[in-house]
């Protein structure tokens, strides 16, 4: 896949600079943590919710929610993206039968090496927030969904924008209002946004900005250890009890209609 143009945006530049740094941690924040652990379930719940042949994760990090997918749906043609060409490769070292591609997906696409309008579930979970022109990655995603059966499903964050997600790239949060104009105006139809996470989410994001560097540190930086493991777990079990209505979490799942 090529790009037209090869200026990045400023949150591309931070946004690699940050992930093509391999932590060693990072791979245990997917696997134990529980906010990625809920937005995986959520996902694989939405995927499954209607036939599915075909499904893209954009911004597919170390591929982990595809590996998922491909344990349920062994015969759901699956791809990865992602802007860091480091995960990419270690991803095609892990898994060879999925599609990996990185790609900038806030700039215009020049072709699609195959890969335009043939994707029944386009995922993007927590990319618009480390975006300076979200506008421009949802219509890329729209041009790879099926028209008039493609689904995006999507999360990202809602509230107020603290230290540690400035760390990790993050440059906007959103409300459910304009997450649902943002999807109308850039060619998704039949938007459906919700809130979620409250309180536990909202509070763990609380106390981890207590003291943002400890917990850069001991959940981002280094392999998890038995306390980490922990505590992670307790979090898991406490975020069962979530509101699905309110908290700083956001879901979206939107629909390329037949003419967009």
């Amino acid at each position: 896949m090529t790009l037209r143009g090869t200026q990045e945006t400023e949150a591309a530049r931070v946004n690699r600079a940050y992930y093509e740094t391999a932590y060693p941690g990072q791979d245990d924040y997917w696997r134990f943590m529980a906010a990625p652990r809920a937005r995986a379930a959520m996902l694989l719940a939405l995927i499954q919710e209607e036939s599915v042949g075909s499904v893209i994760d954009l911004g597919c990090a170390n591929g982990m929610l595809l590996r998922e997918v491909e344990a349920r749906l062994p015969a759901v043609q699956l791809a990865g993206l992602d802007l860091s060409r480091r995960q990419i490769e270690e991803n095609r070292r892990r898994q060879a039968k999925i599609r990996w591609e990185a790609v900038d997906l806030e700039r215009p696409l020049d072709g699609t090496a195959g890969l335009a309008g043939r994707w029944d579930a386009v995922v993007a979970s927590e990319i618009l927030e480390h975006l300076d022109e979200p506008a421009a990655f949802l219509r890329a995603a729209l041009r790879l969904a099926t028209p008039g059966r493609g689904r995006l499903l999507l999360t990202t964050q809602s509230g107020p924008l603290r230290e540690t997600e400035r760390r990790v790239g993050h440059r906007q949060h959103f409300s459910n209002g304009a997450l649902a104009i943002l999807l109308e105006e850039t060619g998704w139809t039949e938007p459906r946004v919700w809130n979620a996470g409250f309180p536990f989410h909202d509070l763990s994001k609380w106390w981890a900005n207590r003291n943002p560097d400890a917990s850069v540190r001991r959940f981002g930086d280094r392999p998890y250890g038995p306390r980490e493991r922990l505590v992670c777990a307790l979090l898991r079990g406490a975020f069962r009890l979530n509101s699905r209505s309110s908290g700083a979490q956001l879901y979206a799942v939107a629909r390329r209609g037949p003419r967009s």
